[in-house]
């Protein structure tokens, strides 16, 4: 798990550094809200305090050599977007609540007690890649490969999703796919996931709109 503060410090210079018209009211929102303390998932990964900053600089890193490597001629406003901005729809969507777990080793009698644990409290249920979308539409422009991108970044990960969809966006932007597998990369390489009452070192919970 990465320093909270280094992480936050580190993606605000780097959104700072985007020359798009309403840059400064993302980052004003970001700012307000949970972003920085925010876990990344309720148990998938990065289900911790920070999470969710961590991870979507884990994106950016991973995205910016994708972007260099497969050539694909995306400006570097274009790749901070997407990638540190892609999971803007998680912002102010997890809380805590006490969940009850059983800390009884293999063969003894169950010993329960509540530990604190992520829920999600969606006050906006219109999906994951498309809310990111409209969300930051509210605060400035992006371009239709900006836009492909973001919303299909979760490939075929939401039962709701259309295949065909996806495979036709994906066709029309080959960047979307390297999102989308810097996105896996970052979640189920880079981080780290814990069930509660598991990881004895882990920051303690706060509140999370």
């Amino acid at each position: 798990m990465k320093d909270i503060q280094e992480v936050k410090e580190r993606i605000l210079n780097l959104l700072g550094s985007i020359d798009r018209k309403g840059i400064d009211k993302v980052i004003k929102y970001l700012e307000e809200s949970d972003f920085f303390i925010a876990p990344a998932s309720t148990r998938f990964h990065g289900n911790y305090e920070g999470g969710l900053g961590e991870h979507s600089l884990n994106v950016y890193e991973l995205f910016k050599e994708k972007n260099e490597r497969y050539d694909f001629g995306l400006s570097e406003d274009t790749v901070k977007i997407v990638s540190l901005l892609h999971d803007i729809c998680k912002v102010n969507f997890y809380t805590v609540y006490d969940k009850n777990v059983n800390i009884a080793g293999a063969g003894e009698k169950p010993k329960w007690i509540k530990q604190p644990a992520y829920g999600v409290k969606d006050d906006l249920p219109i999906g994951h890649g498309e809310k990111s979308v409209i969300r930051l539409l509210q605060f400035m422009s992006l371009t239709k490969d900006e836009i492909l991108m973001i919303r299909w970044h979760m490939g075929g990960y939401e039962p709701k999703e259309n295949l065909n969809n996806i495979s036709a966006a994906w066709n029309m932007c080959k960047a979307a796919t390297a999102l989308h597998t810097a996105d896996l990369e970052s979640s189920y390489i880079l981080e780290e996931h814990f069930e509660p009452g598991e990881n004895k070192n882990q920051t303690k919970l706060r509140g999370v709109r």
